[in-house]
Parts: C-alpha cells; structure tokens; sequence
C-alpha cells in the first residue's frame, strides 16, 4: 500500500515516525513534516518554553551532534535524517499542503492512505479526496470533548482518570470527522504534558495499524459519526490557561521526563509504546 505520513518537525513526530516506520516495512511510504510556527508561540513564556525543548533544542542542537555519530544505531531512537537512510524513506518538509509543495508531493505519489498525526497543517479539498481510503488524523484527545489543541493539558486539568487517543477519519471540519477508535491512558499525577503526550500517540499509531489490516484484507473500517452536541473546541492556550493548569499541580516538562525521553536516542531503548 502506498502511504503518506504526516508529522511535525519536532521531536513528537520523530517519536512518532520512529515507532510507526518499521512497522510500516511492507509498504510504500512517503513522509510529509511541517515546522509551522505560531505567533503566540514567541509571546506565550510557556508556548515558547515547549517550542524550545520540543523543537529548537533537538532540532538545532541535539540533532545534528547525533547525525555525526559514526557508531551503530541498532535499538536506538533515529534522527529525522537517520531514519531516512535507515528506511529508505524520503521525508519532506513542506509549508503547505491543499496547494503548493505539499500538495504536489501528493499528486505525483498517489497515496492510498494518509496518516496525519500532530501536523499543524489543516487538510481541505481536493487533499482530501487524493487518497482513495482517506486521510486519517490522531487526535491526543477524546473526541468530541477535547477537539483542538492541547486536548491533554485540558484532560489533566480537569482531573481525568485517563486520557484518549483518538483515531477518527478527516472531514471538512477540524477534529470533527467519524471516529474508529478511542484508547486510553492512566492518568500519572506524578508525570509531566510532555510525557503524557509522548505516550498518548502510539496509543492512536497501533489503531492506525489495525485500519491497515482492515484495508488489506479488503474490509471496510467502522467508524462512528460524531455527536455535534458533545464537541467542545479550544484553540491555542494563553497565560492564564497554563497558569490555571498550574493551579491544579499540573507541569509542562518535568526534568527527568525530558531526559528519559533523550536519553532513548542515545541508548538502546525503544520509544513509547
């Protein structure tokens, strides 16, 4: 099957692309990141912490010392460009993606199937007619209650038990489209955002696998419309959003959260799963 990922640049999507692609070893793959920034992003303290850790630092920084290292990568965490070669995966970054680059990546590939997971990008026709199974979307939060952005901080702060992945199929809308499946994480008190989020996607990745199977097999996938009168939708947080999220005892990025999650790129470990 021919399929395109979507991803961001940033650390999440190369956990991401880490545990999905050699998984994805039978298949024809093209890799699509977006390093789209927001605004906010420099004029938040706390948006502008997260940018750092989750994309200047290991992009800039982390990244290319690791792409030096001449020694074995075996049951290591992979670079962007290590995966690359290791996979034999192209891995575009694009600024677009309903026109321009994006969009003409997906013209000349022709994917059966697209993932898109923490994108940023927002697909609208034609894109979402290219592939003929259509373009999935995980969503690190439970649909419809937590549609938008930071789905995980708002299930933490509301004192939720356990936090949904959600794997739902792409409408015209934003997070509104028919959903496959819902799994969940325990909620870890003691745990940080960052280290839910890590471990919230690969809830949605190993549902995403099972969409495969089904179309494989030449099934058709089940899925679930949503109910319009459950959704709740919240854009990019601000000040007094985290400082709320503060109130509750909840933490952006715990030290040794950030560390464990490095740490897997120059160890012998595998990501979340």
């Amino acid at each position: 099957m021919r399929l395109t990922l979507c991803t961001k640049r940033d650390i999440f999507g190369c956990l991401i692309l880490n545990w999905l692609l050699p998984r994805l070893a039978e298949h024809d793959v093209v890799v699509l990141l977006s390093d789209k920034t927001r605004p906010n992003e420099e004029s938040v303290a706390e948006l502008a912490e997260l940018k750092l850790l989750e994309r200047d630092l290991p992009l800039q920084v982390i990244f290319p010392l690791l792409n030096q290292s001449t020694g074995g990568h075996e049951g290591r965490l992979l670079t962007f460009e290590q995966l690359t070669e290791h996979h034999a995966t192209p891995i575009h970054t694009v600024q677009q993606i309903n026109d321009g680059d994006g969009f003409a990546i997906l013209q000349t590939f022709k994917p059966d199937l697209i993932l898109s997971a923490r994108f940023s990008l927002i697909f609208k026709q034609p894109a979402i007619d290219l592939p003929r199974h259509g373009i999935y979307n995980i969503h690190p939060g439970e649909l419809p209650r937590y549609g938008g952005l930071f789905a995980p901080m708002r299930a933490l702060q509301a004192g939720d038990k356990k936090l949904g992945c959600t794997l739902h199929r792409i409408d015209a809308g934003i997070d509104s489209g028919p959903i496959h499946s819902i799994a969940y994480l325990e909620a870890a008190s003691e745990r940080s955002l960052f280290w839910h989020v890590a471990h919230l996607y690969p809830l949605g990745l190993a549902n995403f696998l099972e969409v495969i199977a089904l179309l494989e097999r030449g099934q058709s996938v089940p899925l679930t419309l949503q109910n319009p009168a459950l959704r709740e939708y919240r854009s990019m947080p601000g000040t007094k959003d985290f400082a709320a999220f503060r109130a509750k005892g909840g933490a952006l990025v715990k030290p040794q959260d950030y560390l464990d999650c490095l740490e897997g790129f120059g160890s012998r470990q595998q990501p979340p799963h």
